[in-house]
């Protein structure tokens, strides 16, 4: 059972504390397609924002499972809040494990992390790209300049946090004869850099997914956090790379708990006009209701067991990959079989734009999308199986 610490229940005391804030004003966002500003005010005064951060450099060092519980607890209160704000926590995170970036560069966003309350995510997917794990060169260009500068050229899609993004870490292809790419850190108060909102999504529409458009903005070498080319084979370690996939789940069940809170009140609640019992007494009700909980009481054990291993067995991390992704994959399904099973609890009325269900039922079908997608999590299988 979870939480299994004191501390872990710190943390998912907050998460609680912050679901029932942000669950005040979730829908009128989802309604207007508005991002929640407040609700990332009211997560950095409680100190969330900064969770994933090392002690080495002040933070709490929340792991990934202590993280995974609380984005379940958030994700009740708000899907968009909880998917976008688990976007800075999976980079952090990442990094937390991996330690692959120039020591300035960590030391620097952690800093503002805990000092200013910086928010930051990877920049990545673009108009005729998409996501760069499908294969690709970015459209997006750094060219170098006199005096070692470089110029930043492009616009990024499906930006998630776009309003309150302090960092943007980007990928670019860098004009020159390398054929490199490169992620490199930019600063969104940087001369050049704009947000155009074009985010108007079936679901997630909170998550203020807006394109960011760059428009020769100069860096120095110092802003590279990285470099690679696709024609030079290198060994890259999994460390770091459970937080995406795990947290994402993890907000997405909590959708799917939502979902199955408000079709039990329901059917406890609803009396048929001239009936003297709840429609909770009718068998096909309580067979789905109960549908529910299994489902749901599955993909908890397996999201939450997995993010243990993940932390307890780092050298077995290469083997524990596929299970992460194919993990994902089944809890985005479980989230979309228990808000499928409540709307038909709820019946015609869970339609209805004024009540949360349909809400809930839109939001977990946008992690179908969301990597790794099932073809690559079953081919990962594949490949560990024949290969």
């Amino acid at each position: 059972m979870w939480p299994k610490s004191e501390k872990q229940k710190q943390l998912l005391e907050i998460a609680k504390t912050i679901s029932s804030e942000i669950n005040i004003t979730a829908s009128e966002h989802d309604e207007k397609g508005t991002f929640p500003i407040e609700h990332f005010t009211f997560m950095r005064k409680q100190g969330y924002l900064q969770a994933a951060v090392p002690k080495a450099y002040g933070g709490k060092e929340f792991g990934l499972t202590d993280i995974a519980l609380s984005q379940y607890e958030i994700g009740k209160g708000c899907g968009s809040t909880a998917v976008a704000v688990g976007m800075h926590h999976m980079v952090v995170g990442a990094e937390s494990e991996a330690l692959s970036w120039p020591d300035h560069v960590r030391k620097k966003i952690f800093s503002e992390i805990i000092l200013n309350g910086a928010i930051t995510n990877n920049i990545a997917s673009e108009p005729d790209l998409g996501s760069p794990r499908g294969g690709g060169r970015p459209a997006t260009t750094l060219k170098k300049e006199k005096g070692g500068k470089w110029r930043l050229n492009g616009r990024k899609t499906w930006s998630t946090l776009a309003p309150v993004l302090s960092h943007a870490i980007t990928l670019a292809a860098v004009d020159d004869d390398s054929h490199d790419t490169a992620r490199v850190l930019v600063k969104m108060n940087s001369q050049g850099v704009s947000i155009e909102e074009t985010w108007n999504s079936m679901s997630m529409r909170a998550t203020g997914s807006h394109d960011i458009i760059f428009h020769d903005v100069l860096l120095d070498e110092t802003d590279f956090i990285s470099r690679s080319n696709p024609k030079v084979h290198i060994d890259t370690s999994s460390t770091g790379a459970a937080w995406f996939p795990l947290l994402l789940s993890a907000a997405n069940l909590g959708i799917a708990h939502a979902a199955r809170d408000y079709a039990v009140n329901f059917a406890i609640n609803r009396k048929p006009t001239g009936s003297s019992n709840a429609i909770s007494k009718i068998p096909h009700v309580r067979e789905k209701i109960a549908q529910m909980e299994a489902v749901l009481l599955l993909a908890r054990r397996i999201l939450f067991s997995c993010c243990e291993d993940w932390e307890a067995y780092p050298k077995a991390r290469e083997i524990l990959f596929p299970e992460i992704s194919i993990t994902k994959v089944k809890c985005i399904e479980s989230a979309i079989e228990v808000t499928d099973l409540a709307m038909r609890v709820v019946g015609a009325v869970g339609l209805d734009r004024g009540r949360p269900l349909e809400r809930y039922f839109r939001d977990t079908r946008s992690a179908i999308a969301n990597p790794p997608i099932e073809a690559r999590a079953l081919e990962q299988i594949a490949s560990k199986i024949l290969d």
